[in-house]
C-alpha cells in the first residue's frame, strides 16, 4: 500500500454502534528495524482496542499527509477517537 483509498462519502464507521463514542485514545509511534528495512510502528490504543500497523517510509508519508489535508479541513480543534469511552489502561497492563 503506498496511497491511502480516499474516504467514502459519509461517515466511514457505524454511527447506530454504541461502543463508537467519544473517548479518550493514545497514539504511540516508533522507527523499527525489520528484515526488509526500517518501518514506522503506528499503535493507537483505545479502552476497547489496540491496532498497530507497520509503514515503510513512502507509506508513513502518505498517511501523514493525508491526515495534515484531513486535520486542515476540520472546522474545530477537539479530536474525537471512536472507542467505547472507557478509560484507557496503562501501558504495558
Amino acid at each position: 500500500m503506498t496511497v491511502p483509498p480516499p474516504a467514502p462519502a459519509g461517515t466511514p464507521f457505524d454511527t447506530g454502534n454504541p461502543l463508537l463514542a467519544e473517548g479518550p485514545a493514545l497514539m504511540i509511534t516508533a522507527v523499527i528495524p525489520s528484515p526488509t528495512g526500517q518501518r514506522l510502528a503506528v499503535t493507537v490504543r483505545t479502552p476497547s482496542t489496540s491496532l498497530t500497523v507497520f509503514l515503510a517510509g513512502a507509506d508513513a508519508k502518505n498517511w501523514a499527509a493525508q491526515l495534515t489535508r484531513d486535520a486542515a479541513g476540520m472546522s474545530g480543534t477537539r479530536l474525537v477517537v471512536p472507542n467505547g469511552g472507557a478509560p484507557l489502561p496503562p501501558l504495558g497492563g
